[in-house]
């Protein structure tokens, strides 16, 4: 039998306590996740929407040389080759969105990708020598498409409409007949003030969808908090609603135990008297007999013998069910759990190594709870009875002694490799003179004589299975009070 004596702490139960009122630093890391977060978002649109801008500007660049074709036939050839080297600068752009440092760079491609074919329009502007054009209204759409495309910041629209109104007066103002007087150059003020007001409209029209934007996310942020405790309190909610069933069950078995006990101490008060005068008969003819014929004496000693036999198991039972209705609560003093266990195991040892049993004690020496030991020796004894019949036939049979610790009690754990128990039958181990044993080796009180001494030391019994695979006992104690 191999022991090894090393310990296993195990995890504390105890639920950490819940704030209900976050403080200042905690609301200021929320604050630092959720805009990340929210940059986080940003960056995924804007790399998802450049990709579908620089499409754009590639195919509908080209495409708008019609135009050219109708107001500007001469110069086709040259607008289209700008047009072309506008689609042809938007390549590297759409392969770089697949680089790993694009996402770095992700607030180039709302400024550049609208300014790569405003510049195209306003060289074309300034080539057709009319500061007038209505090429200008190119410069419109390259502007209302960008805003619909990507979600511009205060930062980034700012900056697109300074460096096209840049480009744009850059191509026109060499153009103007200065000369010539206000209304000569009507067309002109007439399409730089249609462009200033689009700009003006894009710019707080940004401004505003981009604060409906940071509503929406933070609404969405707070539904997802409320999920989240509404999460929290459901999974607390069916933990409490789990140790109101377990609960009411040690209840419902509290009071069957109650009953029996009532019952079985009339039965042995009712019991006890004609025992005591079928112990004190069979005596009286143990001493009789010495004095009869020696043919019969020998008859007669073995029936007598057989007599007292049955009287005393008769009286077994009936102690065993006096402690049974009598549970005396012993809940008071310090006992070694090392030492205990050891105690039952040293007792138990012959039948453990008569089977081939391993066993192990996987627990500290310094354990010290509240409890009566010699009820502890007898429930353990119990248990590894039941254990060594569990683990006939078995491989490798084995028993495991193991202590954790859970909030501020302490469970011995009692594990065995056996046949396990079926769930139906685990639900009235501990029921009184309930039995799988077969007629005449057991009376079904063993585990409730366990569960009556664990509930007098002030503790708890509890069982768990799997079909097939173990069977496990945890005992759990309260623990001993320190010494001043």
């Amino acid at each position: 039998m191999s022991v090894p004596m090393h310990f296993v702490q195990g995890e504390e139960a105890t639920p950490l306590p819940k704030a209900t009122v976050p403080n200042l630093d905690e609301q200021a890391l929320t604050q630092a996740k959720r805009s990340e977060r929210f940059a986080v978002e940003i960056q995924d649109l804007n790399m998802r929407n450049a990709r579908l801008g620089a499409w754009f500007v590639m195919i509908l660049v080209p495409f708008c040389s019609v135009l050219d074709w109708l107001a500007y036939p001469l110069r086709f050839w040259e607008f289209l080759v700008l047009r072309l080297a506008c689609s042809l600068l938007c390549v590297p752009l759409l392969l770089a969105l697949d680089r790993p440092w694009a996402a770095r760079y992700h607030r180039v491609y709302p400024v550049i990708l609208p300014l790569i074919p405003a510049i195209a329009i306003c060289v074309m502007l300034f080539l057709t020598g009319n500061s007038s054009s209505s090429y200008y209204a190119g410069l419109l759409l390259c502007l209302v498409g960008t805003s619909f495309v990507f979600q511009w910041t205060f930062e980034e629209i700012g900056l697109t409409v300074g460096l096209v109104l840049l480009c744009y007066f850059a191509a026109t103002v060499p153009n103007l007949h200065f000369g010539a007087g206000l209304r000569a150059n009507g067309l002109f003020l007439n399409n730089t003030l249609f462009i200033l007001l689009t700009c003006v409209i894009l710019y707080f029209g940004s401004r505003q969808h981009h604060g409906i934007r940071l509503r929406e996310f933070v609404n969405r942020c707070k539904v997802e908090d409320q999920r989240e405790e509404l999460r929290t309190r459901n999974d607390e909610l069916t933990a409490t609603l789990q140790r109101l069933r377990e609960t009411e069950a040690q209840l419902t078995q509290s009071e069957k135990l109650a009953s029996i006990g009532r019952l079985s101490a009339g039965i042995v008060h009712e019991i006890n008297n004609p025992l005591n005068f079928v112990k004190s008969a069979v005596y009286v003819l143990k001493k009789k007999s010495r004095n009869m014929p020696p043919e019969m004496v020998d008859q007669v000693q073995e029936i007598l013998s057989d007599i007292s036999e049955g009287v005393d198991r008769v009286a077994s039972i009936v102690n065993d069910l006096r402690t049974f209705a009598h549970p005396e609560n012993k809940g008071g003093v310090p006992v070694n759990l090392n030492q205990t266990v050891a105690k039952a195991v040293r007792l138990m040892n012959q039948q453990v190594t008569d089977h081939e049993m391993e066993l192990f004690i996987d627990m500290p020496e310094d354990v010290i709870v509240l409890g009566d030991e010699n009820h502890i020796v007898q429930i353990l004894i119990n248990l590894i009875q039941n254990s060594v019949d569990a683990l006939a036939g078995r491989e490798d049979p084995s028993i495991t002694f193991s202590i954790i610790r859970k909030g501020e009690h302490i469970q011995l754990q009692m594990r065995d490799n056996g046949t396990g128990i079926p769930h139906d039958v685990l639900q009235r181990i501990f029921d009184p003179f309930f039995t799988t044993k077969e007629v005449g080796k057991g009376m079904g009180l063993g585990l409730s004589l366990c569960y009556r001494m664990m509930q007098g030391m002030g503790g708890k019994i509890e069982a768990h299975s799997q079909p097939g695979e173990f069977t496990e006992f945890i005992l759990t104690f309260n623990p001993a009070p320190e010494s001043p």
